[in-house]
């Protein structure tokens, strides 16, 4: 009954709507609360707290929502096929969660077909990173009221056996296919320029072979939460890159054992292995008056490579940001701080995360939090012909945000790297 009255709300709120474009780039940061429907009996923890990073963007081929990711395939009026991949959290008590590390991705083919411009029926068939598949059918809608920004969806799930047995039963336990169903809404409150409220609720009902499994305590579980975002001020122009460029970084960064509050204090103690890395990092521009400010914004995807070292061997890592810069007002010559947030996968920890991690007793992450923060002096200076290039100072920083986020294994450190770094406006 409560999810018949939520829909029927919803249906007069359809009537009453403002027009609205989906149209979205930014990022927020949210507190997340989730039940725990699984029975443990020595721990008594009713639900789980997270910290979770959103990000949000959408153009012709690529598209961002909060955890929800893809490449859109084919694009028509009434119809959309897209790749598609979204986060999966496991829920279970937070001192299970570095060891388990449970977290996962859903990723596999999505149809849509646009009922009208704001109204959505999507088809999903997934396959989970860990083991399973899934199908998912949703109905959602995009809906605005003045400064608010309201997103209902109601999703029927069906889940095989493998996906039961290792996500429900986790593996201690055979759990036949069967069903879900989730109601919830996302909502987004302008509350200045490029500054919102962000904030959500969701329930699931599990269905009788889930819901009736010894692991699971509860057929019924929930999701909540609500944080802050910067994205786009739906007042004005969605892209103003009036005078901005993209760019490419390229970088050299060597490994340091201090934290990051010691190397803003200005104490910075070497590695005394060495560990380097070379990156390249591409800038897309986005915006050039953030809070209608001379602050522009970039999306900013990059690669890095770690060298080996007698401590470790050669790895990847692949990095996604968006970076803020502003150039201080200073006539001579241009002067530019930056700063960005992001996600960083890594392949194999490097020496200088496991020093930070493993004494601690930590199960290390390859996902973790991404921090850039920069300096860099235009060499217009030189001549003209060097206007489009910048050298600079940074500090690259991956953090696991103080054991709270299940998301990037419940850790508390992380690494840091000084960097040298030339880049170039094209």
């Amino acid at each position: 009954m409560k999810l018949i009255s939520l829909w029927l709300c919803t249906a007069a709120l359809l009537l009453a709507r403002d027009e609205y474009s989906d149209k979205a780039w930014g990022a927020g940061i949210v507190g997340r609360v989730d039940s725990v429907p699984y029975n443990y009996p020595s721990i008594d923890d009713s639900s789980v707290n997270n910290f979770v990073p959103l990000f949000y963007y959408e153009d012709d081929y690529f598209y961002m929502h909060g955890l929800t990711y893809g490449f859109k395939l084919f694009d028509w009026d009434q119809a959309q096929v897209s790749l598609v991949s979204r986060v999966r959290f496991l829920s279970i008590p937070e001192e299970m969660q570095n060891e388990v590390q449970g977290d996962s991705l859903d990723y596999g083919l999505r149809g849509r077909y646009f009922l009208e411009d704001n109204q959505y029926i999507d088809l999903e068939l997934m396959q989970n990173s860990n083991d399973g598949t899934l199908v998912n059918l949703t109905y959602s809608a995009d809906l605005v009221y003045g400064d608010t920004y309201f997103m209902p969806y109601a999703t029927l799930g069906l889940k095989d056996s493998k996906f039961n047995t290792q996500y429900y039963g986790r593996e201690t336990e055979d759990i036949a296919n069967d069903y879900d169903i989730t109601a919830g809404f996302e909502a987004k409150y302008h509350v200045y320029s490029n500054f919102y409220l962000l904030g959500g609720a969701s329930a699931t009902y599990l269905g009788g072979n889930i819901g009736g499994a010894e692991m699971i305590d509860s057929d019924l579980t929930y999701s909540l939460y609500a944080g802050i975002g910067v994205m786009n001020d739906k007042k004005k122009e969605f892209f103003d890159i009036d005078g901005m460029k993209p760019y490419l970084r390229l970088a050299e960064g060597w490994a340091t054992v201090s934290s990051l509050e010691d190397i803003a204090a200005g104490s910075v103690v070497e590695d005394k292995y060495s560990n380097q890395f070379t990156s390249i990092f591409y800038g897309h521009p986005i915006y050039n008056r953030l809070f209608d400010l001379p602050v522009e914004l970039y999306m900013s995807p990059g690669f890095v490579y770690h060298h080996s070292s007698e401590v470790q061997d050669s790895t990847w890592e692949l990095d996604f940001e968006f970076k803020v810069y502003y150039t201080l007002p200073i006539e001579s010559v241009g002067i530019r701080l930056g700063a960005g947030e992001g996600f960083s996968y890594i392949d194999n920890n490097t020496y200088i995360e496991r020093l930070d991690g493993e004494p601690k007793g930590y199960k290390m992450s390859h996902l973790n939090f991404f921090l850039d923060l920069s300096a860099d002096v235009n060499l217009g200076f030189f001549g003209k012909s060097f206007e489009s290039l910048w050298l600079g100072a940074a500090v690259h920083h991956r953090s696991s945000v103080f054991e709270a986020s299940s998301l990037f294994g419940r850790i508390k450190g992380g690494s840091n790297y000084n960097t040298a770094y030339l880049q170039w406006h094209f």
